[in-house]
């Protein structure tokens, strides 16, 4: 397998789902995995190397790294305007 870059597309051929990785490091093992619900526009991150994907083509699969499904990104919370 070929190492990810940042910006490139992964699709899961048997539903269609398509990812775009937004941050990888030298450790991840990023693909699709026919599953869990991907939603379309939404960031995932993995929890053990940071590695992140955006959903450009929703579906019946879910992001995995290091074998392990991918959490849902958390939004950061904007600072206070007090």
């Amino acid at each position: 397998m070929t190492a990810l870059k940042a910006g490139a597309r992964l699709k899961d051929e048997a539903t269609g789902v398509e990812a775009i990785v937004v941050r990888v490091t030298p450790e991840s093992s990023i693909e699709l995995r026919p599953g869990g619900p991907a939603a379309l526009g939404k960031r995932y991150t993995c929890g053990g190397c940071e590695a992140q994907v955006l959903i450009a083509k929703a579906g019946a699969a879910e992001p995995v790294c290091h074998g392990e499904p991918m959490p849902l990104a958390q939004a950061k919370p904007l600072p206070s305007s007090d």
